[in-house]
């Protein structure tokens, strides 16, 4: 934390005007100007990481770009004298939406005017090839009082795309808070600034109720679920003096289908204000009519006889993320074959700037396997594959999607790894650890974890290099069935978070008749289709990488620790990924 009086980059800080996961935000002096910017300060553990620095330079690099009446600006950016980078905003001398709902201040209109405000920023954002992705109340900055000319600026732009960039990890992934991410965005899809419209209406939701769209009641699981597959709300059931015109602007903005939303958020707010001020004259087909849009790749349809509709000649369509593996969004990437998608994704809530992350396994029709390891039989390994995963995989069929110690890469001679135990229960290793939260990241197949979920059942082992403890050689492998793909991806999301949390973070662990180690856990990162965070042992003479990826309606769950530099806990959730049955 910085103290009034230090210098960063020139300006000097004053106070501290809020913190969080990312990092802190202070108001500081410009150093020439006579004014005031905001300046936020990343946290020194993501300023450590590479990748998010070339991320974050090149993001606030996009958000400097926009310059709009209703976008926070962004002035310069740069890192102190101990590598933390930070980023000069304008200062908006005020609140926000989310504190002045909570202040009890918020009426329909001020609702209206504040969505209006803020679709003129999306417009001009989408129409240069730029989604927000983490549009909520706390991010509508309000300045001057309450009533028609209120100043309402959009802020965070790029910094939540630069945590988890589509094109730059090997999986894809989107940042989204839950409560307002749309349902493409959940389950792990392509998306546009379509979007941002989903949002921009569960804001208008929240804005008009207090009330986010779907309960968090039951966890970020049931939430995402509900955005899912559960019908847009009424503000009527919450608020009954509201006009009931109001329910039909929510349902149309909060359209499961991406080209069923409304076309622009101008056109959102625009329908807003005339079901706030004149309902009877949203009685027409316009309204209700799906909106022409740009059909989003492999995004499951309602009824997938309808025909796809296309943008209209007359304009480019909002920006559209690109698919893993593909370039980042705005890049002009040609268009690519229809692929048949497996959802992996669901969100969990944390702090501030950044609520979540999802990730999608994109599966051509045609996709060939890995190549078979030294080894291995045919009967092993399939060289051809039917299609996707299979989202029904039976519990009786976990068994044989482990691997064999043949078919696991490298492993050969002297410390070749051996089966030691076999199970079909989860494990529970709570005992020897001294950070409960770090359980999951630590230890594979843990009861404790798998316990937020429904699961149908579990297939682990264990194997262990002759005269070598289980920290030194030994890869510990499961694989975990659920009722359905989606408790798959929750699960999995779930992980990731907890995962998140323990990065940097050094635990005690205590194996059973073993003096207590010391293991420090690195940044998570996505290696090859799986989620992985590495453990380094104090000792210096050990490596624990666990990963994690999710296959239909299979969570693949693998622990692998080595010597240092010689693990490769992706190849082996990629030779298990190839053992999944497929669908015909």
């Amino acid at each position: 934390m910085l103290t009034g009086g230090s210098m960063v980059g020139g300006y000097r800080i004053e106070r501290e005007l809020g913190a969080g996961g990312m990092g802190s935000v202070y108001l500081a002096a410009h150093p020439t100007l006579p004014r005031f910017d905001a300046l936020k300060v990343l946290s020194r553990e993501l300023s450590r990481d590479p990748d998010f620095r070339t991320r974050f330079t090149r993001e606030a690099d996009v958000a400097a770009s926009l310059d709009h009446p209703q976008i926070v600006a962004v002035y310069n950016r740069g890192e102190t004298d101990d590598g933390q980078l930070w980023i000069a905003m304008q200062f908006v001398d005020g609140t926000d939406a989310d504190a002045a709902l909570r202040a009890g201040t918020m009426t329909p209109a001020r609702a209206v005017h504040i969505v209006t405000q803020v679709a003129k920023a999306l417009d001009f954002a989408h129409s240069r090839t730029v989604v927000h992705r983490d549009i909520k109340p706390a991010n509508f900055l309000l300045s001057g009082p309450a009533g028609p000319d209120e100043r309402v600026l959009l802020g965070d732009f790029g910094i939540a795309r630069a945590l988890d960039d589509v094109g730059l990890t090997a999986t894809g992934s989107v940042m989204a808070t839950i409560a307002y991410a749309a349902p493409e965005v959940l389950s792990g899809m392509p998306f546009d600034g379509r979007a941002d419209i989903y949002s921009l209406g569960c804001t208008l939701y929240r804005l008009l109720t207090g009330k986010t769209p779907y309960s968090g009641s039951n966890g970020p699981a049931a939430t995402m679920m509900a955005h899912l597959q559960q019908p847009p709300p009424r503000v009527t059931d919450v608020v009954p003096s509201l006009p009931p015109a109001l329910d039909r602007v929510i349902a149309v903005a909060m359209a499961k289908e991406p080209g069923q939303r409304f076309g622009s958020g101008s056109a959102l707010a625009a329908a807003a204000a005339a079901a706030l001020h004149d309902p009877s004259g949203l009685q027409n087909r316009m309204l209700m009519a799906p909106v022409p849009g740009p059909e989003v790749s492999s995004y499951p349809r309602a009824d997938a006889r309808a025909p796809a509709v296309s943008w209209p000649h007359s304009g480019p369509p909002p920006a559209q993320s690109t698919p893993a593996y593909g370039p980042s969004v705005g890049a002009g990437a040609a268009p690519r074959r229809r692929r048949r998608a497996v959802v992996i994704g669901a969100v969990a809530a944390v702090t501030v700037l950044v609520a979540a992350t999802v990730t999608v396994v994109a599966w051509p029709s045609d996709e060939p396997a890995a190549n078979q390891q030294a080894g291995s039989s045919s009967a092993d390994v399939p060289t051809t594959v039917a299609g996707p995963p299979a989202t029904d995989v039976p519990v009786r069929a976990l068994r044989s999607i482990l691997l064999n110690g043949s078919q696991i890469p490298g492993n050969t001679g002297e410390n070749a790894v051996v089966l030691e135990q076999d199970g079909t229960e989860l494990l529970n290793d709570s005992a020897t650890i001294d950070n409960q939260q770090c359980l999951g990241a630590w230890a594979p197949a843990q009861q404790p974890v798998y316990s937020e979920t429904q699961i149908a059942g579990v297939a682990v082992q264990s194997l262990r290099a002759l005269y070598r403890k289980i920290t030194q050689d030994s890869v510990i492998q499961a694989v975990v069935s659920f009722p359905d793909p989606n408790g798959a991806g929750i699960s999995l999301q779930l992980q990731r978070r907890d995962w998140e949390a323990c990065a940097g973070k050094t635990v005690t662990v205590t194996p059973a008749g073993e003096p207590p180690q010391q293991w420090t856990f690195g940044q998570p990162t996505n290696n090859v289709g799986a989620f992985v965070l590495e453990a380094s042992s104090s000792a210096g003479d050990a490596v624990c990488q666990h990963g994690i990826s999710t296959r239909g309606n299979v969570l693949i769950d693998i622990r692998q620790c080595r010597p240092p530099g010689t693990g490769d806990v992706g190849a082996l959730i990629t030779a298990t990924a190839n053992k999944v049955p497929r669908e015909q």
